[in-house]
């Protein structure tokens, strides 16, 4: 009986993820049919890269990807004008040195006077003099390899430039970085990253017609 009773567990709860996936899929397909900022798309392929997802406000997003070096690349996005001011970064993952303190050793180094023969002077008690204190200090520190965000694009310092263009000369991976302003929570709408690819041609002599023969004398 119990057996029985796991298994439809089981079921249930299967049921209810494949349900919450297909509708995560629908609602994926029908903001990609919504084609916002048409004026931006350009001569650029947008098909390999780009997300779409149905956002509510306050709600922040992350999107991943690479681009390839000697590729021209021109990224953006769009959303729902009832979404609000949509704020949107493309930000590039570096690895940096940070150093923090582990801790800090005090060490008090006393000179002691002497006499014109190098011997300690004392006081009336018998204890030595003196003549001056220097406090030494060591500091250790711990030394990690972090990621930080360096960013290319902010769309809230860029208010004149609808998206963003680049060439990297390598192959980097990159993140855009959504974030909805705050509103009616029940609220939900497209917001998608468009990450369009322009391939650059090479320039590269070709050959055409007969190879020229070197001149005679």
């Amino acid at each position: 009986m119990k057996s029985k009773i796991y298994m439809k567990k089981i079921v249930i709860t299967l049921a209810v993820i494949f349900c919450n996936l297909l509708v995560f899929i629908q609602t994926n397909a029908q903001c990609e049919k919504k084609k916002f900022c048409k004026e931006n798309l350009g001569d650029y392929d947008y098909r390999s890269q780009s997300s779409f997802a149905e956002l509510s406000p306050g709600d922040t997003s992350s999107v991943n990807f690479v681009l390839y070096g000697n590729q021209r690349y021109r990224i953006f996005v769009c959303s729902d004008p009832e979404l609000g001011d949509v704020s949107w970064k493309v930000v590039r993952p570096e690895r940096v040195t940070k150093r923090s303190i582990a801790s800090i050793k005090k060490d008090t180094a006393i000179v002691y006077k002497v006499d014109e023969n190098g011997d300690y002077i004392t006081d009336e008690s018998g204890n030595l003099v003196v003549k001056s204190k220097k406090v030494n200090t060591d500091t250790l520190w711990n030394t990690q390899r972090v990621a930080v965000d360096k960013v290319m694009f902010d769309n809230k310092k860029n208010s004149d430039k609808m998206f963003f263009e680049v060439t990297p000369k390598k192959t980097e991976r990159y993140i855009v970085r959504v974030s909805i302003p705050d509103g009616d929570p029940n609220f939900a709408g497209c917001s998608n990253v468009y990450i369009g690819k322009l391939p650059i041609e090479s320039k590269k002599f070709s050959k055409q017609g007969h190879q020229p023969t070197g001149d005679t004398y």
